[in-house]
């Protein structure tokens, strides 16, 4: 088909007005280099929220270091045991977090057979840990009155959590805050029973009573106002009105009777 003559521009006033009036009532011409319009956003799926319970022994945790920290031992004490009561699965091993310091608070506390029956209580697979296995021959030298054995084992349990293969640099913590107050208590003890038992008693064998050597017993015993004879090696006691017994541990809460309860229901079972 042949095309028609091209068309005249315009000339006149009118016929240029009017294509003016034409070209602004085009659309625009599409250009096929443009950028596409942008896609809309894909619904993203919501976060999912996690099931799992948490471990209540971890969770419980920094308010028991935080107490050690401040020697509030019989807070320790019924924190730990409402932890004890109220969680449901025994077997965890995160239970040593809530397991050793309990045992050591009631040592600090004097308060050895609810200590055993801590230990006593547990599984068997917990009671084999090696942590446990410590803290268990210290509460049993104890026990024994055994001193010697009463300070080597306490130097083990504090020598297991340096070691480097033990992982959990919070509870080690914990572990050497209590035990030195174990022995600071224990001591303390041991001066009020040999100022009882002793008008006179040699420096070695205060050494055996105390884990100590010369040179950091003299000071301690100077300041318990016990005299020592250089020429002899003899240390005197002072007399002392205090019990001869070991300072009483203080009255258990009604957690303690309750824990207690159960305690002696699981192990007729």
């Amino acid at each position: 088909m042949a095309n028609g003559p091209p068309t005249p521009p315009p000339t006149t006033d009118v016929e240029i007005q009017d294509e003016a009036r034409m070209n602004d009532t085009l659309p625009p011409a599409v250009d096929g280099t443009s950028d596409p319009a942008p896609e809309a956003a894909s619904a993203q799926p919501p976060p999912q929220q996690s099931n799992q319970l948490q471990d209540p022994y971890g969770l419980i945790f920094p308010r028991i270091a935080e107490l050690a920290t401040q020697k509030r031992w019989i807070e320790l004490i019924d924190i730990a045991e409402i932890t004890e009561i109220n969680a449901n699965n025994d077997q965890k091993l995160s239970r040593l977090f809530v397991i050793v310091p309990l045992v050591l608070a009631y040592l600090i506390q004097n308060d050895l057979p609810i200590a055993k029956l801590v230990l006593e209580r547990l599984p068997p697979d917990i009671r084999l840990n090696p942590l446990i296995k410590n803290l268990g021959l210290l509460t049993t030298s104890y026990s024994a009155g055994a001193y010697e054995q009463i300070y080597s084992n306490a130097n083990a349990l504090v020598n297991a959590v340096a070691k480097p293969e033990f992982q959990q640099p919070e509870l080690a913590q914990v572990i050497n805050i209590m035990v030195e107050s174990f022995l600071f208590s224990f001591r303390d003890r041991t001066f009020l029973l040999l100022s009882r038992a002793y008008t006179s008693i040699t420096l070695s064998l205060a050494e055996m009573y105390f884990g100590l050597g010369s040179s950091e017993l003299l000071p301690v015993a100077a300041r318990h106002g016990w005299a020592y004879d250089t020429s002899t090696k003899v240390l005197k006691p002072v007399p002392t009105n205090e019990p001869a017994s070991f300072v009483a541990p203080a009255v258990s809460s009604l957690v303690n009777f309750n824990f207690i309860a159960q305690s002696v229901s699981q192990l007729e079972m």
